[in-house]
């Protein structure tokens, strides 16, 4: 590329990500091989190895279409011979001989991940972690997960453009959950260290009292059998916030 007299050398550019993916790319080993479900335009796989030294990416599109755009990204940044851009559906577009270490599903919502495991689970035990960004039903994710026989080392949160986003860590291991609030908030960020924990409580305790204020204003009112659930979700939540600002 040429700017005016002076020519600039593109692949040396560095790749900046948003909040989203930079939280997703900090839960992923330095190093390791990886394999991005569901890529995109391959931002994640060109950050990773640049930034995290991680030796080999297979970046798996579903589409041709999405498949060709990010080989096209790929080649912009002259990386081919470290991210491959495969074409497939989902965990299937992976054999053993990839030596996949780490896998990447970021941006699907909870119950197509969960979907994508399930249809891979025979060959889940050959990964050492799972990163996962759900857009939703992040809870089903990490039961899911849990009933599977894996834990939870590490968890995240990421705020971009006004919305967080949870990003989940899974490797093979024990889990112990006594309360169901605790899938919700999830196992390692109901501690409490992450510094979004509290704005995103507070965020998802104005989100169950607009429900509940909708719920009073229907017909049926508290009446309704969607009022003791959403209720005692807000009553929990407010809890666990008043726990973790007094250091409970």
């Amino acid at each position: 590329m040429k700017i005016g007299s002076k020519r600039v050398d593109i692949s040396s550019m560095p790749i900046k990500l948003k909040p989203r993916l930079a939280g997703v790319a900090s839960l992923v080993p330095a190093k390791s091989v990886v394999a991005d479900i569901g890529t995109d335009h391959a931002y994640l796989p060109l950050y990773l190895v640049k930034k995290k030294a991680c030796s080999r990416v297979i970046a798996v599109e579903k589409s041709s279409l999405n498949s060709k755009t990010a080989r096209e990204t790929v080649h912009f940044f002259n990386l081919e011979q470290k991210v491959e851009v495969r074409t497939g559906d989902g965990l299937q577009a992976l054999n053993k001989n990839d030596g996949v270490e780490v896998v990447v599903i970021a941006g699907l919502g909870g119950k197509t991940i969960c979907s994508l495991l399930q249809a891979a689970v025979h060959q889940l035990g050959q990964y050492r972690r799972f990163v996962l960004q759900p857009m939703g039903d992040a809870a089903l994710v990490r039961r899911w997960l849990a009933a599977q026989g894996y834990y939870f080392p590490q968890e995240r949160l990421a705020l971009e453009n006004g919305y967080f986003y949870e990003i989940i860590a899974a490797e093979k291991g024990w889990l112990d959950v006594k309360e169901p609030f605790v899938w919700e908030l999830g196992p390692t960020l109901y501690k409490g260290h992450d510094p979004l924990f509290i704005p995103w409580l507070e965020y998802k305790i104005q989100r169950y009292e607009k429900i509940l204020q909708g719920l009073l204003r229907s017909r049926r009112g508290k009446k309704d059998p969607r009022w003791r659930y959403y209720h005692m979700q807000y009553a929990t939540l407010k809890g666990v916030l008043r726990d973790v600002c007094h250091g409970d």
